[in-house]
């Protein structure tokens, strides 16, 4: 399990590799915080590496997205595989955060938001 990010001006993307546990959770959270008080407008979340997300790593994405709508921006995921996207589902997150089949095209859509009306 891993997590990795870069910055796009002001969109970070956070590539999750592995299973999204309670100790990957408290690392994710605390790079997201981070990536916020650094003064990122957007998040992408790359879950096309990723096998399982727990209620932990839930949680931490519940938290971020108030925060960065309180904000004005905007919390996407890429890449979800069957099992991840199934629990994404069923929490009710896919009703709250934009989906896409990839990274780029995910950063690519908030790279957009500047340029014209919302497409996520």
């Amino acid at each position: 399990m891993s997590i990795s990010s870069e910055s796009r001006g002001q969109i970070v993307l956070f590539r999750l590799h592995g299973h999204i546990d309670k100790p990957m959770a408290a690392e994710l959270d605390e790079l997201l915080a981070s990536a916020l008080d650094d003064g990122a407008a957007h998040l992408v979340l790359d879950f096309s590496s990723a096998t399982h997300i727990g209620s932990d790593g839930l949680k931490v994405i519940l938290g971020v997205l108030r925060r960065v709508r309180e904000n004005g921006g905007q919390v996407v995921q890429a890449g979800a595989g069957e099992d991840v996207r199934s629990l994404l589902d069923v929490a009710g997150f896919l009703s709250l955060i934009g989906e896409f089949e990839t990274a780029d095209a995910a950063v690519a859509a908030l790279q957009a938001l500047g340029r014209g009306p919302a497409v996520v």
